[in-house]
């Protein structure tokens, strides 16, 4: 590959390695590895496509609100504020050649398990923050990796923040908690496209509980993550695994249980047997810079941050485990 800064080969396997997190001591549940999947908005979409790509053996499919392509960014910050947010030429042919290249290594999984994976994007008809030709790579992105055209959903009016059915801030209002009251229940139309037909949704009656996030320091990650449990899990019924992470701001450091609690995940995860795991990253004024609390999609922790390498991908990994009570 002609960029300069693609991550040696030799050192990404090395590096994969070197950052596996100690083990935790956190509740086990019978999770079914077959239904896991991961969702993000804003720099959480990009930390959900790194998630899914990264360890797609494990992750069955993606969705992303206001996302792009997979290593979009590219290691640097310049090309993440500029044509990864505001359009332009994002190098797509370069983008699905490092995956080759970093699966052919062993940095990520081998890219063939993304074959028929779901995928759902969306952008809000009124976000002002990222532009539709993000979105349409992201789409082109996994349609080449995947065989398969990804649900595009580009028509509902809301703003750069979480479209909920009637929680939040008005929909056209891009201010915290980034939870927009819209009409449209994005947590249970994403759902529903990772997971096929879902039972109705139910009534959120477990408490959010505290997960460790083991090696956050490490990562620049607050030290605990949030999860949502439904009863049926806690009595050893076998249930799927959603991660889904915030977007920049949206941590419980910004908003509290938030995102967690109000999003629209968790009625959903009632009924249809799923764990939902918040992982949490935290915001820093000194190095790294990173003030706002957004994730790492353009290589603020180290180089390999969109590797099986990377530390908050590694952190969210050592989590699953955690969940599960084995290595998954």
């Amino acid at each position: 590959m002609k960029r300069t800064h693609l991550l040696v080969l030799a050192a990404l396997l090395v590096a994969c390695g070197d950052k596996t997190p100690p083990p935790v001591d956190t509740p086990s549940y019978n999770v079914d590895a077959s239904r896991i999947t991961v969702s993000g908005v804003s720099s959480g979409a990009m930390m959900a496509t790194q998630m899914h790509v990264a360890h797609s053996a494990l992750i069955g499919g993606a969705a992303m609100i206001s996302g792009g392509p997979y290593y979009c960014a590219e290691g640097a910050l310049t090309k993440g504020l500029g044509p990864c947010m505001k359009g332009g030429d994002l190098g797509l042919p370069g983008l699905t050649e490092y995956s080759r290249k970093a699966s052919d290594a062993g940095a990520i999984d081998d890219v063939a398990n993304l074959a028929g994976d779901p995928v759902w994007l969306f952008l809000g008809a009124r976000d002002a923050v990222m532009h539709r030709d993000v979105t349409n790579a992201a789409a082109m992105f996994y349609l080449e990796m995947t065989g398969e055209a990804p649900i595009v959903v580009l028509d509902v009016p809301a703003t750069h923040g979480f479209p909920t059915v009637d929680t939040g801030v008005p929909c056209d209002e891009m201010t915290t908690p980034f939870l927009n009251a819209c009409g449209y229940d994005a947590a249970g139309q994403l759902l529903a496209a990772l997971y096929g037909e879902l039972q109705p949704a139910g009534v959120a009656s477990s408490p959010l509980v505290e997960v460790p996030q083991p090696g956050a320091d490490d990562a620049t990650m607050l030290p605990n993550a949030l999860a949502y449990v439904p009863a049926a899990c806690r009595s050893g019924t076998a249930c799927g695994v959603h991660v889904a992470f915030h977007g920049c701001q949206q941590s419980t450091a910004f908003v509290n249980d938030a995102f967690a609690a109000d999003a629209g995940y968790n009625e959903w995860a009632e009924s249809n047997g799923l764990i939902v795991l918040y992982p949490q990253v935290d915001s820093s004024k000194i190095a790294p810079m990173n003030p706002m609390g957004c994730w790492d999609w353009w290589g603020y922790t180290d180089e390999n941050y969109a590797t099986k390498g990377g530390a908050q991908i590694g952190v969210v990994k050592a989590m699953l485990d955690a969940l599960a009570g084995k290595a998954l």
